[in-house]
């Protein structure tokens, strides 16, 4: 005997008619066999299923013997059930305040005493319409006049969610958005992209997910589908940095900041009579032609014959334009550096401050902090002072400026620009000496602007590059040195030193050509850079030790270590407690980290587009082929190479003959922009 808590207590045997409510919902079946806990129901066409007795809506006392006959009494219950009337039901029991069993209901509604078919029909309106009634226990509540409105509004609610949703994805199924876009659909269009952007780790997933239900089945890949569908409507595009909404970039300075930042007085820096005037050394700076965020500048003096040179760098006191704790460094705290992408700059500071007030912008006064060093005709530092200063930049010169202006005598700053030249080579020849490893690999450069796409490859290598890394190493080693002998609390990076064996065998094998071949197997192996509060050497730099210090309004861990130095001269005392640098540190290593992968990211997609553009099968022949030389072969999946023309490493399936260090042509012939991936097959013969 089974009590299924609706009046009735009616044993089960094989063939009896019941209803239970599965996923698909009310289901007239008829029993197969019984458990003590369970029921095994006839689906029909030989298949059957084991289910709860929870699940358990109704016993009838019909029993039957064919699934033919459970069909027939499922047909006249749904033919009843057309004409039921559960309002008027409902209003003739209200007030009612006990459970009422399907059988009393059914003789209330048609007076008389229910057949099994009248009751099932009942009750599967009963399951299906829930505005009226309530299952409870014993029976079916009936439910306050409060009630039922409440239930009807909601149903209208949905109703009018539904019919939102269903006309929104009608107008993005043809490629456009309705007009207007309704209160309703702008929440729904928000999922949507918040699927498109996020993936599987947007909260709403799958309130998104059953809306492209409305346009077939949900493919395995329904972010991609998501986006598609807005990309087809003109919403999104692959063209915008997406990237910087999924990691949650901001973007756009708050008012606070703004006016915090258009509010810096440059006058009380500049009239400070513990900042040295330095104006009047002839000091220039070196940037990229595009470059607005100019925060050092160099400046060269010599000292007479056999005494050397005293050389001057400076950088822009971003420490001192930005109060502690306030708007700007708090968000400049929350952003941790200024982002470049080949579409935009997203800066760490608002213009106001890293292209106006600190910026080193030629013929204006700026406030900087300047390292003097002074280095004798061997290359080595011999005195070093480090001060608060007033700085007047005299030229902005490019990098290609410098590079032409070395070659040319007659140019008015070659002379200065060929004596920083001389010193940086006996400073790195120094640095080498020490266990300093270069790594050569040219850099490419890759900008987009109104469907332009330039891409350039910039050597590492140019006189001018190799200058300004030279001097920007000195600089941090030597506030390095500074923050150690004053006893100051900074972040070290530090790396052990690099070995060119392992386990006995040289990691490069002798005869390996110059290229990127060697460059790989030595990158392999270079032990990682670690950040510290204890002094510790910098092997791949070859310095005793090393912070980050020269780019105050493009790195926040810069702009603090800054401030830490600038403090120490004024007052004697760090600002700043280990404890507070490790922290800045921390934070900084790990969204440093991801601002790099995002720009990575950017620039692959600009450089894969353009790949399209130039290299595919519309391409001219001689475009159509790259040639490319083999990294790894031993990794699973398909091969790692670099493209000689490019410094870009690609993923191909290469013959077996190939071994690392071999040059191969490769064909492009696709390009899959939204996920980044150029796709190379090896050309064995190329004509």
């Amino acid at each position: 005997m089974v009590n299924n808590g609706l009046g009735y207590d009616v044993p089960m045997k094989p063939g009896q008619v019941i209803a239970v409510r599965l996923k698909q919902g009310v289901t007239i079946t008829r029993v197969l066999d019984t458990g003590e806990s369970d029921v095994v129901i006839s689906l029909g066409r030989n298949k059957q299923a084991r289910v709860p007795l929870a699940r358990l809506l109704m016993e009838t006392d019909a029993v039957v013997s064919a699934e033919t006959e459970v069909e027939a009494l499922r047909e006249q219950a749904r033919s009843i059930a057309t004409g039921i009337n559960l309002e008027e039901l409902w209003k003739l029991l209200q007030g009612e305040g006990k459970a009422l069993s399907i059988a009393d209901l059914a003789e209330l509604h048609w007076g008389r005493r229910p057949d099994t078919a009248h009751k099932l029909a009942l009750l599967v309106h009963l399951e299906e319409a829930t505005i009226y009634f309530a299952r409870g226990q014993g029976g079916y509540v009936v439910r306050t006049t409060e009630e039922v409105e409440e239930t009807k509004a909601k149903s209208r609610r949905q109703e009018e969610k539904a019919a939102a949703a269903s006309s929104l994805m009608e107008a993005l199924a043809s490629g456009t958005l309705p007009n207007p876009v309704t209160d309703s659909q702008r929440p729904l269009l928000a999922h949507l992209r918040g699927l498109a952007v996020h993936g599987d780790g947007y909260a709403r997933g799958e309130l998104a997910k059953d809306l492209l239900g409305y346009l077939g089945p949900i493919t395995r890949d329904p972010q991609r589908r998501a986006f598609e569908v807005l990309e087809a409507a003109g919403v999104l595009s692959l063209d915008e940095p997406l990237e910087l909404e999924r990691y949650d970039v901001p973007t756009e300075f708050s008012k606070a900041v703004l006016e915090e930042a258009g509010s810096v007085g440059l006058a009380p820096l500049l009239q400070d009579p513990k900042r040295r005037d330095l104006t009047g050394l002839a000091a220039f700076t070196i940037d990229d032609a595009t470059t607005l965020d100019r925060d050092d500048a160099l400046s060269i003096e010599a000292l007479g014959e056999g005494q050397g040179w005293r050389v001057g760098v400076h950088i822009a006191d971003a420490g001192a334009l930005v109060a502690p704790g306030g708007a700007v460094d708090r968000e400049a705290d929350r952003r941790m550096a200024t982002l470049y992408l080949p579409e935009r700059r997203v800066g760490m500071v608002p213009p106001a401050l890293d292209e106006q007030a600190g910026s080193l912008v030629p013929r204006e006064a700026r406030a900087c902090l300047s390292l003097l060093v002074r280095v004798n005709e061997a290359g080595k530092v011999v005195e070093q002072e480090v001060a608060p200063s007033v700085v007047r930049s005299r030229v902005a010169l490019s990098y290609e400026a410098v590079d032409e202006a070395l070659q040319d005598s007659s140019h008015p700053w070659h002379a200065a620009l060929s004596a920083l030249g001389t010193v940086a080579g006996r400073l790195r020849a120094g640095r080498e000496q020490a266990g300093a490893v270069s790594f050569e690999r040219p850099e490419m450069s890759v900008r987009a602007a109104n469907g332009e796409i330039a891409v350039r490859v910039v050597s590492r290598t140019t006189p001018s590059r190799m200058l300004v890394t030279e001097f920007m190493v000195l600089c941090n080693a030597l506030l390095a040195e500074f923050c150690i002998e004053h006893g100051l609390p900074a972040a070290f990076r530090s790396q052990r030193a690099f070995s060119a064996e392992l386990d006995g065998k040289p990691v490069v094998p002798p005869g390996t050509p110059e290229g990127p071949y060697k460059q790989y197997l030595m990158m392999r192996r270079l032990p990682p850079a670690e950040l510290t509060t204890t002094p510790s050497a910098h092997g791949g730099l070859g310095v005793k030790a090393y912070i980050q210090a020269s780019s105050p309004l493009r790195r926040y861990p810069d702009l603090v270590m800054q401030r830490q130095i600038s403090h120490a001269l004024s007052k004697g005392t760090p600002m700043y407690a280990a404890d507070a640098i490790a922290s800045v540190a921390q934070r900084a290593e790990v969204q440093l980290k991801e601002l790099a992968g995002i720009e990575e990211e950017r620039k692959r997609y600009w450089f894969l587009k353009y790949l399209a553009r130039e290299h595919l099968a519309d391409a001219p022949p001689e475009r159509r082929d790259l040639q490319a030389i083999v990294l790894d072969t031993e990794r699973s999946g398909p091969a790692l190479l670099e493209v000689v023309e490019y410094p870009f490493r690609v993923k191909a399936e290469l013959s077996a003959a190939c071994k690392p260090g071999d040059t191969v042509t490769l064909r492009l012939h696709g390009v899959d922009l939204w996920r980044k991936v150029g796709q190379f097959i090896q050309v064995v013969n190329p004509k």
